[in-house]
């Protein structure tokens, strides 16, 4: 459901069971990178929370990047749970409720990026149409062979982090809490779980 007022977007979201709800304030292509990511990192935390079929051909992960401060969780806040792949990997968000992904960000809110799983949103219209499609030599048979605007990516992240830190909200976040610790401990995946989440 897309709410539209003036000047402003505001798109919801919620986990697969309904249970976890939120909104993305000031949804549009201006505020938000619309894509798709083929690097097999992705796809091993898709495939370990059972969610391959959500998968774009070529076992793409489709992901909407937005500033986190632009997320708001109206519901079911306690259900926020984070795994690393490794113990540098992206802390990757999810509904423990249902395992549906939410984000994915850096260990640190310093950086203001949240790589938020797109199946979440009914529509992804105030989006814009996907522009960007990432590491697209892992992809699977079947996905693209070029990656296709990652400078795109790259800029208009730069320039959103830029604008957040302009105006304060760099380290607003659902996922850290106001002295920039993860508001659920990260628990790094186990061997037997890693090694089933990358076989392909």
């Amino acid at each position: 459901m897309i709410w539209v007022g003036v000047g402003m977007t505001d798109v919801a979201f919620s986990c697969s069971c309904g249970t976890l709800k939120g909104i993305v304030h000031d949804a549009s292509p201006a505020n938000a990178c619309h894509l798709i990511c083929f690097c097999k990192d992705c796809r091993a935390f898709a495939r370990h929370m059972g969610q391959m079929e959500a998968l774009e051909p070529g076992g793409g992960s489709p992901l909407v990047q937005v500033l986190p401060a632009r997320i708001e969780i109206t519901q079911g806040a306690d259900q926020i749970a984070c795994l690393r792949l490794s113990p540098k990997g992206l802390h990757r968000w999810y509904a423990a409720c249902c395992n549906t992904p939410l984000a994915n960000t850096v260990g640190s809110s310093r950086m203001p990026l949240a790589g938020m799983w797109s199946p979440l949103f009914e529509t992804t219209r105030a989006f814009g149409p996907v522009v960007t499609y990432g590491f697209t030599k892992a992809a699977l048979p079947g996905g693209p062979r070029k990656d296709k605007g990652l400078g795109r990516m790259m800029g208009g992240l730069a320039k959103r982090a830029l604008a957040a830190y302009l105006n304060g909200t760099a380290r607003q976040s659902p996922f850290f809490d106001a002295a920039g610790a993860p508001v659920a401990t990260p628990r790094i995946i186990s061997k037997d779980e890693k090694a089933a989440a990358y076989a392909e």
